[in-house]
């Protein structure tokens, strides 16, 4: 996916701001998806210019949703971005055949790619892990994108699976989001795999630093409230303007450090409120930010409302 906006993005390429999208919900238990919310988001940030929207990722409370509240948000995303931009549908699940039902049913509504992390809960092996996301590829005719969270799956999928999976089928591993915190360990992904798939890295703070380290792109939360700010770090990287692109990073880093506030994705969802786009609070078990740490989700935004 080139930068340039307007022109039709292709699946064989990842670059750029990518969006792990919010799920909105409403109703007194937040029991229905809000479809409304979730189109009147897809808007704002297909027209902030974002490379990519990703459906059902960990910022979407994934787990959270039922099968079919997933397919209907993903049908949801494709209907609005109406091919404006590529459309990633999240079919992370514990089960492979859980994965591939998600992943038809995401061909089916015609969006770009899938994007999985490895199997929750239930720990396999490096053989596991390489069959698991082959068996995908094999039974879902989008293009995969590799998901790999360690903090999150308790595992880290090793870069050369990843470059196995390439290697047996060509053109159909579409890239890696991994979320580090430890540029060590993304360092050593990009030396396997730079110029084998494109990597973006998941975290918010490093945008730039993974930039300069050969990323190709970022798949952060963030996105969804600053698309537009995101996006420019990316565009002044581009264009070579790396002390710019260095204030545009530090512009969004007073958000990126209060994103882990609460149960996330909390405090993206308040700061989503925050500048008029309300989409409703977490799903329980997770639990809203108190009134303090709102209050701290607001402050790091004030420049916004200036």
């Amino acid at each position: 996916m080139n930068h340039q906006s307007g022109s039709k993005k292709t699946k064989s390429e990842l670059h750029g701001i990518i969006v792990p999208m919010v799920t909105p919900f409403r109703g007194k238990y937040l029991e229905e998806v809000d479809h409304s919310a979730l189109s009147k988001l897809t808007d704002y940030l297909v027209e902030n210019r974002v490379n990519a929207l990703m459906v059902n990722g960990t910022s979407g409370e994934f787990l959270l949703q039922s099968h079919e509240e997933r397919k209907e948000a993903v049908r949801t995303v494709a209907k609005a971005a109406n091919s404006r931009v590529p459309v990633i549908a999240g079919i992370s699940e514990a089960s492979t055949k859980n994965a591939i039902e998600l992943g038809r049913s995401a061909e089916d509504v015609g969006v770009d790619a899938v994007i999985a992390t490895g199997p929750m809960y239930y720990k396999t092996t490096g053989d596991g892990l390489f069959k698991h996301f082959s068996s995908i590829i094999e039974n879902v005719k989008l293009p995969l994108m590799i998901y790999n969270i360690p903090s999150w799956t308790g595992y880290s999928i090793q870069p050369e699976i990843v470059k196995k999976l390439s290697d047996r089928h060509p053109g159909k591993v579409f890239g890696v989001k991994f979320t580090t915190n430890d540029l060590e360990q993304f360092l050593g992904y990009l030396r396997i795999l730079k110029g084998v798939v494109p990597i973006t890295i998941g975290s918010d703070a490093l945008i730039l630093s993974a930039l300069e380290m050969g990323a190709s792109g970022a798949t952060v939360g963030c996105a969804n409230v600053l698309p537009e700010e995101t996006r420019r770090i990316y565009e002044l990287f581009l264009d070579n303007d790396f002390d710019r692109a260095r204030g545009a990073q530090e512009k969004i880093d007073g958000f990126t450090q209060v994103l882990g506030l609460g149960t996330f994705p909390a405090a993206l969802k308040e700061a989503l409120r925050f500048i008029g786009l309300d989409c409703g609070d977490v799903r329980p078990p997770l639990v809203p930010l108190n009134t303090k740490q709102a209050k701290m989700v607001r402050q790091t935004l004030a420049w916004k409302k200036k």
